[in-house]
């Protein structure tokens, strides 16, 4: 098997990233069998394995599991499908557009030219709620089991501030890592994905969290009607991150 070279194989892992991508979305499968394949790709690089065959095999594997599906929507089985006057446009390339114009509403921080726009906006909107919406939730909550003086507010707070407080680099700490191998040279790709996922994770984890608390204690909590409806907003700013950023899956294991 003739051997990828390294811009080739940064286009092919892509293009299994929008393959699964597709899968996802088409099909409403967990994005976590993406993030599966990232730890394998990660954990391929580090074992020095032949990176043109794991390729090759992932590639078979993505597609196994879609013909899979089309045979199951052949037999009756419901999906995701596309309108047949868009045929001329890549579905996964329109997949990947429509998730894009989900993230577009939140703020692009420029924290670094390489970064992806995924990573850029992420960091907006986990700024957004660290600056403008953490300090109201703590005021609505002040006296309730969950002021910002319990354990859970305390831990989700430092949190939210590693992940989303933008210092005068115009990053968070959480992003030090990251920014560390994107500035590296010559760059660690591998690195960067890693470091790219870890924050997404974290991220994901925070957010998941805090929608369980605020779903939680908003029928139980005796609130004025400005505080209920500000609630009601930093609820619904937290859940549409969740759901913009495809973070629902991402849990921490109970």
């Amino acid at each position: 098997m003739q051997k990828l070279t390294p811009g080739e194989i940064s286009k092919v892992v892509v293009k299994i990233r929008e393959r699964y991508d597709l899968y996802i979305y088409k099909y409403f499968k967990t994005r976590r069998l993406k993030l599966a394949f990232e730890d394998r790709y990660l954990e391929a690089l580090d074992m020095g394995v032949d990176v043109s065959s794991f390729l090759l095999a992932e590639i078979s594997a993505i597609e196994e599991l879609i013909r899979r599906e089309e045979e199951k929507v052949a037999n009756g089985v419901v999906c995701r499908t596309e309108p047949q006057q868009e045929k001329k446009e890549s579905f996964a390339d329109r997949i990947l557009e429509e998730q894009r114009q989900m993230i577009l509403k939140y703020e692009e921080v420029g924290f670094h030219r390489d970064a992806s726009e995924e990573m850029r906006r992420l960091l907006g909107g986990m700024s957004v709620l660290e600056r403008k919406y953490w300090p109201s939730l703590a005021f609505i909550l002040r006296d309730t089991n969950y002021s910002r003086n319990s354990m859970v507010m305390m831990n989700l707070e430092s949190q939210l501030r590693y992940l989303g407080y933008i210092d005068s680099s115009h990053a968070s700490a959480g992003l030090s890592r990251y920014i560390y191998h994107l500035n590296g040279f010559p760059r660690d790709y591998r690195a960067v994905d890693r470091e790219e996922q870890e924050y997404i994770l974290q991220s994901a984890f925070l957010l998941n969290d805090l929608e369980e608390v605020l779903e939680r204690l908003g029928p139980n909590l005796d609130l004025d009607d400005d505080d209920k409806k500000c609630l009601q907003e930093i609820t619904g700013y937290v859940k549409g991150l969740v759901d913009d950023f495809r973070l629902k899956d991402l849990k921490k294991q109970k």
